[in-house]
């Protein structure tokens, strides 16, 4: 079986998505839990200096917005703002569950692999 030309760069940007990707509800569910937010405002906090690196863009933001409350995990609600309508989201019960529970197993993995580097003497 003739092996495939790997490209480490595409790699390594293929890794870097998916671990994105599986953050980005947490820290959204996080930015709620601290107060009702809407899109923008979500959007505007995760691209703050210290949380650059979760910088998200609206194609990505309001799916996972409407996918986390069809879910049950946060509730909305439409408020005029300046002739405009802007969708509040607030956490529910439920999904203050399930950040709790995603807060644990981040912090779990997180302290595994940084046990694993620094056995390997990466860190």
């Amino acid at each position: 079986m003739a092996k495939e030309n790997q490209n480490p760069e595409l790699e390594y940007q293929k890794w870097k998505l998916e671990v994105r990707r599986g953050a980005l509800s947490l820290a959204i569910l996080a930015v709620i839990s601290a107060g009702q937010s809407y899109g923008y405002d979500i959007m505007k906090k995760l691209s703050e200096g210290h949380l650059k690196a979760l910088q998200v863009e609206p194609s990505t933001t309001y799916p996972l917005l409407r996918r986390l409350e069809k879910r049950g995990m946060l509730e909305g609600h439409s408020v005029e703002y300046e002739g405009r309508m802007r969708r509040h989201y607030y956490i529910t019960r439920e999904g203050r569950e399930y950040l709790d529970r995603m807060v644990e197993s981040w912090k779990d993995l997180n302290n595994q692999i940084v046990l694993l580097l620094k056995e390997a003497e990466l860190i």
